[in-house]
């Protein structure tokens, strides 16, 4: 102690005191709860203790060391204390204590280097000096929050709200600077200053948390402002957003003011900047004392990616249903200039009764916008979005439903509570992008299923309304769509509408039409169409009606068209069912009237105009096939079976009966066709096209047909020729098709290959075509009289065996011939004919190109007696009894009926056996002899030689060797042998030009015995007269020895000169 002596007291001085290992718990116990369990509180201290008049006036104290141990709800904590210095000291009436380092750690975290000060008055009632009430006033700097957490507990003048709150935020950062003005007994009055950094704490109830938190607090309980700097900051909010506030950076000030009308808060140029967003507004919050409270909010914001628009919806404020909704909607965009207007109580917030406002007008642009799960985004899209108290209105003047442009476009949530979006648009596209924007959303199995089976073609327009319910249940789609020269595709049918007017609807999978206008196949008809979405399946129905022209149908062949005149009305009704776990089928009617329609089409198609004739048609089928039945009048009746396979329509059965009753089907795959009479040259012209292309193969483009035909008719009128009683079959086989014809002009079979030759089998043939002329009506056409070049490209080869044939009214009897194809050229080989009477072996070609066209033929005539052969033809001539050889070897440009004279080339040789050449006369009996005018220079020996030639001429043989160049014919050798004279001719006949230029030497052999005798072998009653004739004219054919003549001039009228007699005599000499 180092006390002075005042008026004889030691009462002034310093007291000094030191101590170690001091229990200072009862002392302590004072300051803190009960329930603490504070353990231990053993320090070791100095102090210094200034008196004055026997009172303490302040002090210093060191704890040097020392630690205090406590238990907070069983949990354990410490304080250790090193070197801590205090200054007490006494102002005025009251005290403080400050310590200008705190040296402590809590459970052994170490504290900043901060201070603390405290100042403690008392309440001054007394007359003198100003009034006072009681109060304790803290200064304090550098506090890290978290180390208070364990202390805090333990005073007992804090409120248990006061630490539930602190237990519930955690704070903590920096306290820099704090002061504190308490007035013990009046708390509300409570004046401060703070100011920290990086202050952090959890989030609670409706306040969120915060990290990186600076800022400043100055003014009191009653009137005060906070200053906020956030930079990087994450605000954890609870359920009140679905993640983290992650503040870029935030500044502004919040001031209050709580006075007894009642408090109120309110913002001073907030300024926040998070992900994706910059807010900049203030608010006020009035709460007075007696009346409802009111928020008002005003501020601008910037959305920079709408795809984080969803970080910033209050769910428990607009509902989870629309928080999913618009989180999933807006997936991108930019927003400019949006505004948040609040005015009204919080509590009535959303303003169902519109008793406030509020409003967020978000300006969305370059958006990516999707109005309902499943539903192809919209994109670039500028749409504004109106948070308008308890509902959303959204508009879009434009927009790109996939490749359908949308204009006017609407979505409404008109009540966050009944979770419905109503969207309304304008659209406008291609009718096939409509259908693929429908089959990529959720209604694809209604909307989508009707467009797939009604597939437009074309620009389309109408409106679209949307029913979306926001908790995931069925959308409905409404709407209306208008058409404008559109195409219509029916797709169960394959059938195609054109220039398509009108309007339809749709309800979901529903769709109705007004009567519409349309072209189908070239022709106006009106349609109006149904569909309904059933339970179990799926319905479209069709109404047709039209007043068609049959001549105009697609695909008719001109000279069909060309037979048709006049028009027919017809209605049909169509109805489609698509079962949803099954297979499609239909059923078709159709009904017309062809009394205005005529035909000149061959039977039975034909009629006159005025004559009805009701046609009915039936179809009822499915995805695979239909069956296809009706009448024609009353007498014509079909039934047939069509199936679809790989693109392909095949006609797998079909029957055609002219009489009453619709046919059975045929019980295989084939065409049976019980037929009237047929012109068949008007048909075959009808339907050559369509075998052309088709052949034997039974498939026309993507049409297949039966390669089983059955065909019976009691006439059929084809190549010129009526055949009688007909009855034919086609039928396809292993490797190729069998017709088998029969009636009363063929009964025969051919086989068409695959591959390899044609087979013709026929036992017998009639064939005598009676071809019109130029001068005549024609029953058929001579398909080689007009003929200038054929192509053998693609011709079969053909194996010909005819056992007996009639043509062009000659018995041909056995006719065979093997017949081939290569590039340009037809070859002949095993050529045959044989009549019994004579027969013909030939080879030959027929070749064209661009550069020439020409024949050759060459081959074998014999026979045992040329005239009974050319009698089995109906010719007549004057070669009797002769047999005959001939060998020829010909060619020559041109057809093989129709040559170019001048260029027939080639050489013939003849051998004619014993015979007599009759009677001459003229006609076609002459002809051959005609062409060297041996008939000519017989008949002058006639003249001259009355008695000896005028009742035939006898010869043993006919010889000669015959070639022709470019149409002139040459010979040398042609020798006859005759009984009564030898006659040898040589020269040429030009063909081109038809004139003679012939030698003839006539040689009398009446004399020679051996004559006589042949003449005897020959006949006998001939051989007498022979021998008659000789004994009579001997003296006369003895005097000559030969005579020759010179032929000139034309073939039809030749000239015949002797220019030589010479007498017998002058041989002998």
């Amino acid at each position: 102690m180092d006390l002075r002596d005042n008026k004889g007291l030691l009462n002034t001085g310093t007291v000094y005191m030191q101590a170690d290992d001091i229990d200072l718990k009862p002392w302590f116990s004072r300051w803190l709860k009960s329930n603490t369990g504070l353990e231990s509180a053993d320090f070791s201290l100095a102090a210094w203790l200034q008196i004055q008049n026997g009172e303490i006036y302040g002090g210093n104290a060191l704890l040097k060391q020392g630690a205090a141990n406590w238990t907070v709800a069983k949990q354990p904590h410490r304080l250790d204390v090193d070197n801590l210095s205090l200054a007490l000291n006494r102002k005025g009436n009251g005290w403080q204590v400050d310590v200008p380092q705190l040296n402590l750690k809590t459970d052994g975290q170490a504290w900043p280097q901060g201070s603390l000060s405290g100042l403690w008055l008392p309440e001054n009632d007394r007359f003198l000096g100003p009034e006072q009430s009681e109060e304790l006033r803290i200064r304090a700097s550098d506090i890290q929050l978290e180390r208070l957490a364990a202390l805090l507990p333990t005073f007992s003048f804090l409120s248990p709200d006061v630490l539930e709150r602190w237990n519930d935020l955690q704070p903590q950062g920096k306290v820099n600077a704090l002061a504190l003005d308490i007035p013990l007994k009046q708390p509300e009055k409570t004046r401060f200053q703070a100011r920290w950094h990086g202050v952090s704490w959890q989030p609670w109830k409706l306040l969120p948390g915060v990290n990186h938190f600076s800022g400043a607090l100055s003014g009191g309980v009653e009137n005060g402002r906070l200053t906020l700097d956030m930079q990087d900051s994450v605000l954890p909010y609870g359920d009140m957003f679905r993640a983290p506030l992650e503040i870029k950076r935030a500044t502004g000030a919040v001031t209050w003011r709580n006075n007894a009308q009642g408090w109120e808060l309110a913002s001073h140029k907030l300024d926040v900047k998070a992900k994706s967003l910059w807010v900049n507004g203030d608010f006020r919050y009035q709460q007075p004392t007696t009346g409802e409270p009111w928020l008002s909010i005003l501020a601008g914001i910037r959305l920079y990616d709408g795809a984080d628009a969803w970080r910033y919806f209050p769910e428990p404020l607009m509902g989870t249903h629309l928080v999913n909704y618009l989180s999933g909607a807006i997936q991108g965009g930019q927003v400019d200039n949006a505004s948040l207007i609040f005015s009204g109580n919080p509590h009535h917030f959303p303003f169902e009764k519109n008793e406030g406002q509020f409003e967020v007008y978000v300006p969305l642009r370059q958006a990516t916008f999707q109005f309902q799960p499943g539903w192809p985004a919209l994109t670039d899209l500028a749409i504004d979005l109106d948070f308008l108290n308890n509902g959303l209105w959204m508009n879009a003047p434009a927009a790109k439903l996939g490749k359908v442009s949308g204009k006017n476009i609407s979505a409404i949530i008109p009540d966050y509570l009944k979770e419905r979006l109503l969207i309304d648009a304008e659209v406008a596209g291609a009718g096939p992008d409509v259908h693929d924007y429908f089959m990529q959303t959720p209604l694809h199995d209604s909307v989508g299923t009707a467009l797939e089976e009604l597939q437009i073609g074309g620009d389309v327009s109408g409106r679209l309304h949307l029913d979306i319910p926001l908790n995931g249940q069925q959308v409905a789609a409404k709407g209306e769509v208008t058409l404008n020269n559109n195409s219509l595709l029916v797709k169960p049918l394959g059938s195609t509408l054109d220039k398509l007017n009108g309007k339809f609807r749709f309800d979901n999978g529903n769709l109705s039409s007004d009567t519409l206008t349309a072209n189908w196949f070239g022709q106006p008809v009106a349609v109006n169409f149904t569909t309904e979405e059933g339970a179990q399946a799926y319905k479209v129905n069709v109404g047709l009606k039209g007043d068609w022209q049959p001549s105009k149908f697609p695909g008719m062949p001109p000279e069909v068209a060309e037979a048709l005149g006049g028009s027919a009305p017809w209605n049909g009704k169509v109805a489609i069912n698509l079962p949803h776990g099954g297979a499609a089928s239909y059923d078709i009617g159709v009904n017309a009237e062809l009394k205005n329609v005529s035909s000149h089409l061959p039977s039975p198609l034909d009629k006159p105009a005025g004559e009805s004739l009701p046609l009915s048609v039936k179809v009822n089928g499915g995805l695979n096939g239909f069956n296809l039945t009706g009448s024609a009048g009353k007498q014509n009746h079909f039934n047939s079976e069509w199936s679809f396979a790989k693109q392909q329509v095949t006609l797998a059965r079909a029957a055609w009966r002219n009489g009453p009753g619709t046919p059975p089907l045929p019980p295989s795959k084939s065409l049976t066709l019980n037929l009237p009479p047929l012109d068949g040259e008007k048909w075959l012209g009808l339907l050559a096209p369509a075998m052309k292309q088709g052949g034997s193969s039974g498939k026309v483009g993507s049409f297949n047909f039966p390669t089983t035909v059955a065909l019976t008719t009691p006439q059929l009128l084809l190549g010129g020729q009526a055949w009688h009683k007909l009855q034919l079959a086609v039928q396809q086989q292993l490797g190729g098709v069998t017709v088998d014809v029969k009636g009363e002009e063929i009964d025969g079979a051919l086989r068409v290959a695959d591959s390899g030759p044609w087979r013709a089998n026929i036992k017998y043939l009639y064939y005598n075509p009676q071809f019109g002329d130029e001068h005549s009506t024609p029953t058929a056409t001579n398909p080689l009289a007009a003929a200038d070049r054929v192509s053998f490209r693609g011709w079969p080869s053909l194996m010909l065996r005819c056992q007996s044939c009639w043509i062009m009214g000659q018995n041909l009897g056995k006719v065979e011939a093997d017949v081939t194809s290569a590039g340009d050229t037809l070859t002949l080989q095993h050529g045959l004919i044989d009549t019994g009477k004579g027969r013909m072996t030939a080879t030959g070609l027929w070749k064209q190109n661009d550069t020439e066209e020409r024949t050759a033929l060459k081959g074998k005539l014999l026979g045992s007696k040329i005239d009974e052969t050319a009698s089995f033809f109906g010719l007549t001539t004057p070669l009797k009894n002769a047999p005959y050889d001939v060998d020829f070897d010909l060619h020559w440009r041109g057809q093989p009926w129709k040559p170019e004279v001048n260029s027939f080339n080639g050489t013939m040789k003849i051998d004619i056996g014993k015979g007599e050449i009759d009677s001459l006369g003229g006609g076609r009996a002459g002809q051959l002899l005609r062409l060297v005018s041996f008939d000519a220079l017989l008949r002058k020996l006639q003249f001259d030689f009355s008695d000896t030639f005028g009742k035939g001429f006898y010869f043993d043989s006919i010889r000669s060797t015959v070639w022709s160049k470019d149409g002139i014919m040459h010979t040398d050798n042609l020798l006859v042998d005759g009984l009564a004279a030898d006659i040898a001719m040589s020269g040429q006949v030009d063909l081109v030009k038809r004139q003679l230029d012939m030698e003839a030497v006539v040689a009398p052999e009446i004399s020679a015995t051996v004559g006589v005798a042949t003449a005897f072998v020959i006949n006998p009653i001939v051989g007498a007269a022979v021998f008659a004739a000789s004994k009579v004219l001997a003296p006369l054919w003895n005097k000559i020895s030969l005579i020759r003549y010179h032929i000139s001039g034309s073939m039809d009228q030749p000239k015949i000169n002797e220019v030589l007699r010479k007498p017998k005599e002058d041989k002998a000499s």
